[in-house]
């Protein structure tokens, strides 16, 4: 029988190729920044260990950004994870489902229209994922090939850093530990249970052990990274039994999960058919990722807080995982059509037929997997920001200096100023925000604005009841020669 694997060598790089170009040309072509914890992360990249912020993601950002002092580098590099998480979902798709099944479900993960979304921006979910389906997919072929300690190996540091990237893969520790001590257990030879309970407690638990003594040593205690906040209570935890948030959640989700997978995740039910026919084969083989699913939907529907609610990226950890049966549902579709006698079909399953209806499905694919992208750059709250960013780097010398006038919400740094900085490459010398300024220096802006050497002052419009903000814009407006302006800010300039 001749060797199948450089054949799925292949797909792997064609999926990785096709999903770098894409995101490279809609990075190109659509450059507004967007997100609110993405900016987030950009305005704190100068720092790995940040609150409760699992430290993977944000040392994609402060690595890359450190190196090049570019935020359009940073972009890129987390378009190559996401296209590198693509890789390994169809990575592990091969383990257990025919090659055009994972070749299927490699392409529909890499143009997806959330998972491209998630990619151009620093966000957890695309990084989680493509560490887990990675470990996943090394865990299997630990069981089926000629080096199960190599696979073993590649697999738990995948799995530990899936564990440094979101919580949730710390869900399916305890299961994946007892999975990997059972069938010793049954044996009761005491050595083989010692030797094996040891591998895989180092194997599996290294990553959140790691996060807990980094907490220890940077922040006083192992369980700092949950209650981070002032009030000392853990943040996500609010379980509940409303009715009406349940049940609306669920609708979200499901609308979500229908709108980023497209119409073709409805082949998932026919998928999951497909499962339950052959459930001795495939649940070994997808059965931590079914459980991270239900858990993950249990946490979503009934234990996390109301700012969740909203939050549609935490869909992209269960549309990842319904993407598998829609790879399979459409990979039996495929199969049935193949042995019908329709006319229709028999023309259909003709070469060229079926190139032209590949190529079309795939155009059509990669004008979906666009769409967040292009509507997220003609949003305001994000455009708005860009244009005012823009104008900073084409107007502000080296040597001098801008002040962003900005309302805070509940103490946080405000957004817009995390919006503008974040995409810059500014230092925070460079780009100051009120929201930091001493009382006497908002009493005298004159001349904390000749010290500073302050070129441009941008106010933002909503300035909420505080006075010393109120203050600075009046004097700003009073003052200073508007040289820009759009539906979120002016700016200002002031004579140096």
């Amino acid at each position: 029988m001749p060797d199948a694997r450089p054949k799925l060598a292949r797909d792997l790089v064609g999926i990785f190729a096709l999903g770098l170009l894409f995101r490279v040309a809609l990075l190109l072509l659509f450059t507004v920044p967007y997100g609110n914890d993405a900016a987030g992360r950009l305005y704190f990249r100068e720092a790995i260990f940040t609150w409760h912020w699992l430290p993977v993601t944000q040392a994609l950002v402060y690595l890359p950004f450190a190196t090049t002092h570019n935020v359009f580098i940073v972009r890129l590099v987390f378009a190559t994870v996401g296209s590198l998480a693509a890789v390994a979902f169809a990575f592990y798709l091969q383990t257990f489902a025919s090659r055009r099944a994972a070749l299927i479900g490699g392409v529909l993960f890499t143009i997806n229209s959330h998972a491209v979304f998630l990619s151009l921006m620093p966000y957890q979910e695309i990084v989680f994922l493509g560490l887990l389906f990675g470990s996943l997919a090394f865990f299997l072929r630990e069981k089926n090939v000629a080096h199960p300690r190599r696979n073993f190996i590649v697999g738990s540091a995948l799995y530990g850093l899936a564990c440094l990237t979101r919580y949730e893969g710390w869900f399916i520790l305890p299961a994946l530990l007892l999975a990997g001590i059972w069938p010793t257990l049954r044996s009761r030879r005491t050595l083989d249970i010692t030797k094996i309970a040891t591998k895989n407690l180092l194997g599996l638990c290294w990553g959140p052990a790691l996060w807990l003594l980094i907490n220890r040593l940077q922040w006083g205690s192992p369980t700092a990274f949950l209650f981070h906040r002032a009030d000392r209570v853990f943040y996500a935890w609010n379980p509940h039994n409303e009715i009406a948030r349940i049940v609306d959640y669920i609708g979200n989700m499901l609308y979500w999960l229908f709108r980023f997978g497209s119409p073709l995740i409805l082949f998932a039910a026919l998928g999951v058919l497909i499962f339950w026919k052959k459930r001795k084969a495939l649940f070994p083989m997808l059965w931590p990722a079914l459980l991270l699913l239900l858990l993950v939907s249990i946490f979503l529907i009934f234990v996390a807080g109301k700012e969740f609610a909203s939050a549609n990226r935490f869909a992209m950890m269960p549309l990842g995982i319904v993407l598998i049966f829609t790879a399979l549902g459409i990979d039996n579709f495929l199969d049935r059509v193949a042995k019908s006698s329709h006319w229709l079909l028999l023309k259909l399953m003709q070469p060229v037929a079926k190139k032209i209806v590949a190529v079309s499905l795939l155009i059509f694919l990669l004008f979906y997997g666009a769409m967040p992208v292009i509507q997220a750059n003609r949003l305001a709250v994000h455009r708005e920001p860009y244009e005012i960013a823009k104008f900073l780097k084409t107007n502000l010398a080296r040597n001098e200096n801008a002040l962003i006038v900005a309302a805070s919400h509940e103490g946080e740094v405000p957004m817009p100023y995390q919006r503008i900085f974040g995409q810059l490459e500014f230092d925070k010398e460079n780009l100051l925000c009120s929201f930091f300024m001493a009382p006497n220096e908002i009493e005298n802006i004159e001349s904390f604005g000749a010290a500073r050497r302050l070129h441009y002052v941008v106010v933002f419009d909503e300035q909420g009841n505080n006075a010393d903000f109120i203050r600075l814009a009046s004097a700003a407006r009073a003052k200073m020669k508007s040289v820009f302006s759009n539906n979120a800010a002016t700016v200002y300039e002031r004579a140096l």
